[in-house]
């Protein structure tokens, strides 16, 4: 296969080069009669990934390295003594004129800092990039000895077709001449930016009740049940490339009609759970929400309807899956209780789909709401929101949102399984619109709703809050790898099912369930080309479960512009966060090695074994189970060094009774900060309201905290309605039922 033409030469040398340092085909302990199929599918794999390269932000890394003269730590790299440093920076080519053994050092180097931060940063962006292209499918597939995924259905356009939702004739109407969307009569009561579980929630409330709402989501619409849509790179933020500004964690954030709920695993943490309960109780204790509308029967009642509406379910003792029950058999060792998740999905063998069991906010609420034939929810994907409008100032300050300016993005139809323009508006892609509307809720997201109220600023004082985007908890995450001498098969039934939240309260931190492709997998490894090979092949003898901390607050760490107006995450963890991270860590350790683990990996090349003459680019791996103590002593979270995840962005623009002290108020309306007094018609309903961390996967929270915020809103903000409980089946955990 040839290379891309408008890739240089020397790039393409260096692309090689990296491939062979990643993926050292020849000193592989590939099985000989397979030798020459893997060849191939290696040679199509690099050529691929070249050629995604060439149309990315990477291929400014792959042009450092082949003319380090434009690394930004070049001065430092000139004065630096390491020999294959110097070998380097006099190689015709760069990188690409360099052998294995030398390239490898020359990462030892930039991961070591000497430079700075900076050359760690490349140094792991070559290494995520190169293994996660590597790992993919086609290699993985036979070397892993893994089946291909199931992603999407036989026949996936006639499948969308016939699944393809009713939807009534649109009350919308667009005005090419002033770009203008509109009511074709009257006015449009509500418009909800945002599609999650909380913009989901809401836009079918009020259009229960008789509103006319205008959802907009700025990624796609999947025909529900035409594919996987877990973790999926186009239904992604960033195509699930995103990065903190410093790539120390990797964030994992839906962009699609139902937010999160679509890519997520849909784990349901109930709102009910110890941990949440303790920081909503701390929240009313501190004023910062309203807690005659919090109370545990309130907050059950609402949790009721999400179980109800959702469909949310309890797995069951039998439903557990080896990899699950590495966490279960590993807690109850260290004498704790596990727990079984709630989840949002159908049991096995009973969903519609033959490739999916989820149960998004799109099919669950959404698509109910827009077929309904006398009140329609208006739905508009594919269009991302850029600022709020607003009226003119009044002379004390005073302004009212007036609606949203909008840009119009090409529509994903890769697969022709996506719901496009069902409103049937035919507004060109790149064209920027305006919409009005009588209120508007931000439900963007952490992310989203502090991107366009920064944007929002820029024109408009009265939000120009300098608390918005301050304050992020992130959720970090370290994944571990268990590697046991009988088969796990972790990608056989349930992805996750069981957890443990004893440490949740305090210290802080809380243990669940996982599972990955290799792709992902092969990032958790440290170590050379070699060693991953040598661990990856062991996959169906791997399990996996992480330790997530439920992180503090600080302005420091934040949700950004860049001067382009592109956003930026800034994180950094405290030192006591990094304290109670390392002892959560520790325990995970001792906890996979209780469970019969005969080797734990953990993602990282910090020397956290003390050893002598470390090098971060060979792997250390621990062995027993008193090494946790070296780890628990030794592991400082350094970016680019250890990998972290997160998917629970929360608390940029917090709830609060001030606007000096917060961005909304206990009523969720934004703060007018020229007047100290509430936007009467702005609101905010997502996950960046909340003030501190929530303090476990906050999905169930946000689905109950938008149907409270829904009742107030119908039914009056300040003045608590009757408790009205749905009526949902008891569900009681069974930990060991005599019969599945």
């Amino acid at each position: 296969m040839g290379l891309m033409p408008t890739v240089p030469p020397a790039i393409a040398k260096t692309h090689a080069l990296l491939f062979e340092l990643w993926f050292p085909l020849q000193q592989l302990p590939i099985p000989p009669q397979i030798q020459a199929e893997i060849e191939g599918i290696a040679e199509v794999v690099s050529a691929a990934m070249l050629s995604s390269f060439a149309g990315s932000s990477f291929l400014s890394v792959l042009e450092g390295l082949t003319a380090p003269e434009n690394l930004p730590f070049y001065d430092c790299l000139k004065q630096s003594s390491n020999p294959a440093v110097q070998t380097f920076l006099g190689a015709s080519g760069g990188f690409g004129g360099l052998s294995v053994d030398v390239a490898t050092q020359v990462l030892s180097f930039f991961f070591e800092g000497e430079c700075g931060p900076a050359s760690a940063m490349i140094a792991m962006l070559v290494r995520e990039a190169y293994l996660s292209g590597i790992w993919d499918l086609p290699l993985a597939v036979p070397l892993t000895q893994i089946q291909n995924p199931m992603t999407f259905v036989d026949d996936i356009e006639i499948y969308s077709k016939l699944h393809y939702p009713v939807i009534p004739p649109s009350w919308l109407t667009y005005d090419p001449a002033t770009q203008t969307i509109s009511a074709k009569e009257g006015v449009i009561d509500f418009l909800v930016i945002g599609s999650g579980p909380g913009g989901a929630t809401v836009a079918y409330e009020l259009q229960q009740a008789g509103k006319k709402v205008v959802l907009i989501e700025q990624g796609p619409f999947v025909v529900w049940g035409s594919m996987d849509t877990m973790s999926y790179s186009s239904l992604m933020y960033q195509n699930n490339v995103a990065a903190t500004s410093n790539n120390g964690i990797l964030l994992r954030s839906g962009q699609a009609m139902g937010g999160g709920t679509t890519v997520n695993i849909d784990l349901a943490f109930s709102p009910l759970e110890g941990t949440i309960q303790a920081r909503i109780e701390n929240w009313i204790q501190q004023g910062w929400i309203d807690g005659a509308f919090y109370t545990p029967e309130r907050i059950s009642a609402a949790y009721q309807w999400v179980r109800n509406a959702i469909a949310t379910r309890e797995v069951t003792q039998c439903e557990l899956n080896k990899d699950n029950l590495v966490l279960w058999d590993g807690a109850l060792a260290f004498g704790v209780n596990p727990s079984l998740y709630h989840l949002n999905r159908f049991p096995a063998q009973l969903s519609p789909s033959p490739v999916t069991q989820k149960r998004d906010a799109a099919r669950q609420l959404i698509r109910k709401a827009m077929e309904d034939i006398g009140n329609p929810l208006s739905v508009i994907p594919d269009v991302a929101v850029q600022e709020i409008s607003f009226t003119p100032a009044e002379a004390n300050g005073s302004v009212y949102a007036a609606g949203a300016t909008l840009l119009v993005n090409a529509p994903w139809t890769q697969y022709k399984n996506t719901i496009v323009d069902p409103c049937h508006l035919e507004i060109p892609p790149g064209t920027r619109v305006s919409i009005q509307a009588e209120n508007v809720i931000l439900s963007a997201g952490t992310i989203g709703t502090t991107r366009i109220l920064l944007n929002s600023a820029k024109q408009t004082p009265a939000v120009a809050n300098p608390r918005a985007g301050l304050g992020l908890i992130m959720h970090p995450s370290v994944p571990l790898i268990g590697v046991f001498e009988q088969r796990i098969n972790l990608l056989q039934g349930l992805d996750s099912a069981t957890f443990l939240d004893a440490f949740g309260v305090a210290p802080g931190f809380i243990f669940e369930t996982m599972s990955g492709l290799p792709a992902y997998g092969a990032l958790l490894i440290p170590g050379t080309g070699t060693e991953v090979y040598n661990r990856i092949t062991k996959f169906n003898h791997s399990a996996g479960f992480g330790v997530m901390l439920v992180d503090t607050s600080s302005d420091g760490n934040r949700v950004r512009l860049n001067s382009d107006g592109s956003v930026a995450i800034d994180y950094t963890l405290s030192d006591g966060d990094k304290q109670r991270f390392r002892t959560g860590v520790a325990i995970a350790i001792r906890m996979m090695f209780l469970a019969g683990a005969k080797e734990v990996i953990i993602p990282s090349n910090e020397n956290f074994l003390g050893l002598d003459n470390f090098d971060p680019m060979v792997g250390s791996y621990l062995t027993n189970i008193d090494q946790a103590d070296l780890v628990e002593k030794n592991l400082q979270f350094i970016p680019n060094r250890t990998l972290l995840t997160s998917a629970h962005l929360q608390a940029t623009n917090k709830i609060g009774t001030s606007a000096s002290a917060s961005v909304i108020s206990t009523r969720q309306r934004v703060w007018n900060v020229v007047t100290g007094q509430e936007i009467p018609n702005l609101y905010v309903m997502d996950s960046s309201m909340f003030p501190t961390s929530v303090g476990a996967n906050p999905m169930q929270s946000i689905y109950t905290f938008a149907k409270i915020f829904s009742d107030r809103l119908i039914g009056g903000l300040d003045a608590p309605g009757p408790v009205k409980f749905a009526k949902v089946a008891a569900e009681q955990p069974v930990l060991k039922p005599s019969s599945c």
